[in-house]
């Protein structure tokens, strides 16, 4: 899979505690790079987990035809808005991902109806955290492994693995909550696969509106 980048500067602050215009982020399909010498943003990396998906297609082109789009993001006391930039971001931001911030740590449990499982998932991908999510929805539970952000495991229902990623994907209810930690046996196990074909494959048969079981050979 070719490797996914964009770069964003910021063109308006309003009343926002982290951030001022001009800055520069970087966005991977590893991690998000934020400005050096501040606090990250969960709201800020929320909003940068849609727009990987919603970049990532066209990658290819340059994003030619998003460069005059102005992407916003006012889900806390203030306001950014931002547009992608060909300017330098070295200078201003981290050459590491940006360590997890407080509000990562101490997210061990929340409602689906604040952020989707598309991008709960990816919280957690690009954050490196290893351990279990633990997942509530109207009819039953389900579970998903990361181990340093990788998926190691899944199971919802009949469901394992693969199929059992594209079915909580289709879930927009329910809670979850994170433990921390894996047992030494689960540390070697093999991924289940690149993890954003595997989200990517996923939001495609949400799409196409297909079920998980229809996939299965």
């Amino acid at each position: 899979m070719t490797s996914f980048q964009a770069a964003f500067e910021i063109t308006h602050v309003r009343n926002c505690p982290f951030y001022v215009r001009e800055e520069r982020f970087l966005l991977t399909d590893k991690a998000v790079e934020l400005p050096l010498n501040h606090s990250s943003c969960l709201i800020l990396v929320r909003e940068l987990t849609g727009l990987l998906f919603t970049l990532m297609p066209y990658a290819s082109t340059g994003f030619a035809e998003q460069r005059d789009m102005v992407f916003t993001c006012g889900g806390c006391t203030g306001l950014v808005k931002f547009q992608l930039t060909d300017k330098s971001v070295t200078s201003t931001v981290s050459k590491n991902p940006a360590p997890p911030p407080e509000d990562i740590q101490s997210m061990v449990s929340g409602r689906l109806d604040v952020i989707a499982t598309a991008e709960l998932l990816q919280v957690f991908h690009m954050h490196q955290k290893t351990g279990r999510l633990i997942l509530e929805f109207e009819n039953g539970p389900a579970r998903v492994t990361f181990r340093e952000g990788g998926l190691l495991a899944a199971r919802y229902g009949d469901f394992d693995n693969q199929e059992a990623i594209y079915a909580i994907l289709a879930q927009k209810e329910g809670s979850f909550r994170f433990i921390p930690g894996l047992q030494d046996a689960l540390m070697n196990t093999r991924e289940l696969g690149d993890f954003m074909m595997i989200i990517m494959e996923g939001l495609r048969r949400l799409d196409e509106g297909e079920s998980p079981r229809s996939a299965i050979a």
